[in-house]
């Protein structure tokens, strides 16, 4: 396989076209193609089980089923979920990569985040500088009455 083969097809593959379906000496036809981002991402694909591989539609919206399922199993608020959907729709659409299950990977993306935020809460409390300034818990177990 060339070097220019190799190209051509790891395009194909970012435009979403399954291994099978490309054919060895298949060029895009024009300079548009040629990017991988920009290419076309109008092109759906249908694999033998019928899931549709495409980019990321610029108006994706999590399903209410998933935001439900997020609160009840993962206890993600509803307002947490909708607050990473920016963030993830500005990386997927920037990269133009199709995939064929963007609910579930959008609720994996919000699990991720969530157990991130936790854990970051858990390490440093959030405390307020008169709080941080005020805090005498170093003095704790101290006694000071022997002394005198």
């Amino acid at each position: 396989m060339s070097d220019q083969d190799r190209k051509s097809f790891i395009r194909m593959r970012n435009q979403g076209y399954l291994p099978w379906e490309i054919e060895p000496q298949q060029e895009p036809q024009s300079a548009a193609d040629e990017h991988p981002v920009f290419g076309r991402t109008e092109q759906v694909n249908h694999n033998d089980n019928g899931a549709r591989v495409q980019p990321l539609p610029k108006d994706f919206m999590p399903e209410p089923r998933y935001i439900q399922w997020l609160e009840k199993h993962h206890g993600v608020p509803p307002k947490f979920t909708l607050a990473q959907l920016p963030e993830f729709k500005l990386y997927w659409l920037e990269t133009g990569e199709a995939r064929k299950a963007w609910q579930n990977k959008f609720k994996n993306h919000v699990i991720y985040q969530w157990k991130r935020q936790q854990s970051e809460r858990q390490q440093r409390p959030h405390r307020s500088t008169i709080e941080e300034l005020t805090d005498c818990s170093w003095a704790d177990g101290v006694d000071f009455d022997d002394e005198l």
